[in-house]
């Protein structure tokens, strides 16, 4: 009886050992349909992966030599800009001496208009003395006769 039990015991260690089996390869059965389609994604991730990479190996020098043209162009209107800001400057600073000029020629035309005008008032004083003596100096010299022809 011992030796019966003992084949019990031991169908009990197969059957557990078939269980055990079927469990691992409904595991793996499992582990295959997860994996599978992950892998086939994974798969169309790196062939997108691989155009990008090729798209980009494609545009990038283009882009590249666009980007240094703009560069240069930028680099081209700035120094324009540069000169341009330095003709402004000089013309800025030549209207500011013609206003100054035209400044100074007021302040002179103002300040000399007054000048000529009192030189002109004292000029006219001086005439009009003058003809004041000279007339008086005539009238004080003329003869009472007759005419001055000796008659």
């Amino acid at each position: 009886m011992a030796h019966k039990e003992a084949g019990v015991v031991g169908g009990k260690d197969i059957m557990l050992i078939e269980i055990a089996v079927g469990v691992m390869a409904a595991a793996a059965v499992a582990l295959v349909v997860v994996l599978a389609p992950m892998v086939m994604q994974l798969r169309k991730t790196a062939e997108e992966s691989e155009r990008l990479l090729r798209r980009m190996n494609e545009d990038l020098p283009v882009l590249f030599r666009e980007a240094t043209q703009a560069a240069q162009n930028l680099n081209q209107v700035a120094g324009e800009m540069r000169e341009a800001v330095a003709y402004a400057r000089v013309l800025g600073v030549a209207m500011g001496h013609v206003g100054e000029t035209i400044n100074q020629a007021h302040g002179l035309v103002r300040g000399g208009t007054g000048t000529l005008l009192a030189n002109a008032c004292s000029l006219l004083a001086g005439f009009r003395a003058a003809y004041g003596v000279f007339t008086q100096k005539a009238s004080s010299h003329q003869p009472t006769g007759g005419s001055s022809n000796g008659g």
